[in-house]
């Protein structure tokens, strides 16, 4: 995932995008803060991540979540392919996104990938 340090000016993708900042734009190379966060902060980020803004082709990882173990494999026309009902697809899916998050206040608006 492409890394960006938190609250510097927008740089991600061809438009220009006057007053906005990234928050949380994290990879696993750079280290950054942890902490408790509260439940019902987690809630409404996960509400505005249900429609998500400023897509792109393809979907990026969250390479700092753990996966859980190996994924499970099938045949389907002699091909191997994941099986959708592994939990590994299911973490896949619910970790993967191609959008981001925007937030403004103070005239400042603050973009998150989601």
């Amino acid at each position: 995932m492409t890394y960006f340090p938190d609250l510097s000016p927008y740089a991600y993708g061809h438009r220009s995008h006057p007053g906005v900042v990234h928050v949380g734009w994290l990879d696993g190379t750079h280290p950054y803060s942890q902490g408790t966060v509260a439940p019902v902060l987690i809630e409404k980020m996960r509400l505005l991540a249900t429609k998500p803004l400023e897509l792109y082709r393809g979907k990026h990882v969250c390479e700092l979540c753990p996966a859980p173990g190996l994924p499970r494999v099938m045949m389907l026309n002699h091909t191997k392919v994941l099986d959708p009902s592994s939990a590994y697809v299911k973490w896949l899916d619910s970790r993967s996104s191609n959008g981001e998050i925007r937030l403004s206040r103070g005239g400042i608006t603050f973009a998150a990938r989601c």
